[in-house]
This record gives C-alpha cells, structure tokens and sequence, in this order.
C-alpha cells in the first residue's frame, strides 16, 4: 500500500469543518493524512484539529503550510476573494491543489487562475461535490443512455438560509458582502448547479437572467434564470437564499421524451429530502425509487462500503483528489469545469445587469 497523500489545510471557517469530517474518514481509510493547517482565527483550527483528531502542525500563517516541505497536496477552504492570492502560491510551490467554489469574486479573476493552473500544468481539483450524489448520477446516466429518450428541458430551484451572520447568529458574514464573496444566491450557493446542469445537459448557449435583493445586503438573494444549451435543452433556475434557518435543498424536474423525472436532494449523505420519482410513457402511476437503496447500490459499485457513515459528499470529492494524485491521474472536476460553471453565472450577471439575453459566445469560453 502507498504512503497516505500529506495534505496541507489552508483556511478553517465554517464550512471546513465538513472537509474535516470527510478527510477524518479518508485518514482512517490510509489514503491520507492532515499534516498542517492554518487560519488567522485560532477557534477555527481548534475545531478543525478536533474533527481531524489531531494536526501535527497549526498556526495563523497559511503560506507556511503552503511552503511546508511535509505537505504533498493543499486542500483551499479560504473565502472566495483570497482564492487567487493562495492557489498562485500553492502552484508556485508545484504542489497539486483542491480548492472550494467559487473560484473567486469576479469573472476576470476566474480566468485568471484557470489560465494559471493550465500553465502550471498542476493537478488541480475544483469542490463541486454534488457531481457525486448517486441521485444526480442516475439522471446522468438517463441522459446519457437516452432509456427515456433525448431531454427535452428542465426546472432547477435552489433554496438556502442566508449564510451570513444578520440572519443567523454566529454565522461569518462574508458570503453578503459583494467585495468578499463577489456574489450571492447564484454565485457562493448556486455554483454547484450550474456546474451539475453543464454536466448533465451539454454547454449553455444564452441566458436571461433577473436578480434581486430582498434582504439588503450588497449581492442577490434571488436570482432566475432561463437557459439554453448547444443541444437545444431548455430549463429555468430559481435560486434563492431566504430567512428560514436550517432549511438546504435543491429540487430538479427533468421532461424526457419518454419519462419525467422529480429529483430532490440535500448537500448530506441520506438527507431526509432525498427523493427520485419518475413517470415513463409506458406506466400508468411513477415510481417513487428507494434512495436509501440507490445509496448503497452506488456506494458498492464505486468500491465504497455502503455502510460507512460518512455524511457529507465532500467525503467522495477528496476521494476522488486523493486516488487521481495516487495514480497519477488528472483529477476532476478540474478548473476547466469551473470556467464553464463561472460563465453560466457570468452570463446572468450581465443579462440582469443590461436586461437583456446574454450569448455565451460574449465571454469567449
């Protein structure tokens, strides 16, 4: 058996607890170890060195554990406006590289990294972690095996409670600043599925896009979008971050030629939302499918134990980091992904911006 894969973590806020919750199972499973990690805040590696079990190295600085000899690979769970700074840094120390979404503020600087890790040539991962639920999966395998025939078009709806602290006590309040986060519903939350309905339905070709800012703060907390693909798919996302605490769920309706499709998933592993319904041509009720079962079915197939309680996807998303740097393979989903993803969120922005359809031809992809 191969060493474990020395990892290095730079940034531990919130959301790098559930990265620390999944790299604890991977480091159980031999296939990594937590070698270093920093944050300007100590409370925050303090619970990421609990969840972990132990970090033989902590501090403030992040560029040290960057520039650590021990580390292999760096996991960038900084907020989005420090992306850019932390992965030129991490490629110049030519370390490979998995980094949370968005990949910055704006759309210039997202190219800008892409184009500096497709000169570094580095291998360099991007969190999209919904790309492996089994439930968005088995869609993806209905597309591709056309069993219901061509798609024909979609509705996606995206709601969250706003992740900022003048809406939920004690959160970090960076996400509804737009100097810090660079956007809102659409771009810190709904990344993930612009990303999956690129994924699924081929390349965007336009976009009409309407925004608002019902809370206040200086990014959207609605956005809807009517989109279209290369392919001739069309679909509509309504993403909205709201008031209601603890509430996270994303529901997708997929029209085949064949069949329709009712998917509802959440962000954690047997979410208590998860349900896949479809209805064929052939049947007169849908079938409601077992998601439990679909679960384990997918876990076992991938060579997972489907009894392992892991509960966050971010678990399968450093799997998939760890085994492509083990067998020297590109890992995926990869910058380029992100590019696609960031220009769908791009093309929005403009067309709410000018009020008007947005070609994605004017972003020169």
């Amino acid at each position: 058996m191969s060493e474990p894969l020395r990892l290095g973590i730079v940034g531990c806020g919130s959301i790098a607890q559930a990265h620390a919750a999944a790299l604890r199972f991977l480091t159980d499973d031999g296939l990594v170890r937590v070698v270093a990690a920093a944050d300007p805040d100590p409370g925050g590696v303090e619970r990421v060195v609990q969840i972990l079990g132990g970090v033989e190295r902590t501090g403030a600085d992040c560029f040290a554990v960057i520039d650590d000899p021990d580390v292999d690979a760096v996991v960038n769970i900084t907020p989005t406006r420090f992306h850019r700074d932390y992965v030129a840094a991490i490629l110049q120390a030519g370390k490979p590289c998995f980094t949370e979404k968005p990949l910055a503020p704006t759309f210039d600087v997202v190219r800008d990294i892409v184009g500096m890790v497709r000169d570094s040539g580095l291998p360099v991962q991007v969190g999209f972690q919904s790309r492996f639920h089994p439930l968005i999966r088995r869609l993806r395998a209905m597309v591709e095996t056309s069993e219901s025939g061509a798609p024909m078009a979609y509705t996606l709806r995206d709601d969250q409670f706003w992740p900022t602290g003048g809406v939920v006590a004690g959160h970090s309040s960076w996400r509804s600043d737009r100097a810090e986060a660079g956007g809102g519903a659409l771009l810190e939350h709904s990344i993930h599925s612009c990303d999956i309905l690129g994924w699924l339905f081929g390349p965007v070709e336009r976009v009409y896009a309407s925004t608002r800012s019902l809370f206040g703060y200086s990014v959207e907390d609605v956005a809807a979008l009517t989109i279209e693909h290369r392919n001739g798919v069309v679909g509509n996302l309504v993403t909205v971050f709201n008031g209601v605490q603890h509430r996270e769920e994303r529901r997708l309706e997929v029209f085949f030629e064949r069949a329709s499709l009712e998917l509802t998933t959440d962000f954690v592993v047997g979410a208590p939302e998860d349900s896949f319904l479809v209805h064929r041509a052939d049947e007169e009720h849908a079938q409601r499918y077992d998601v439990e079962e679909m679960r384990r079915e997918a876990f076992a197939a991938d060579g997972f134990d489907p009894d392992r309680q892991v509960f966050v996807y971010q678990y399968f998303a450093h799997h998939a980091f760890a085994s492509a740097l083990r067998d020297s393979r590109a890992p995926s989903p990869d910058v380029d992904d992100a590019l696609r993803a960031h220009g769908l969120v791009e093309a929005a922005y403009r067309s709410a911006a000018g009020r008007r359809p947005v070609d994605l031809t004017e972003l020169d992809l």
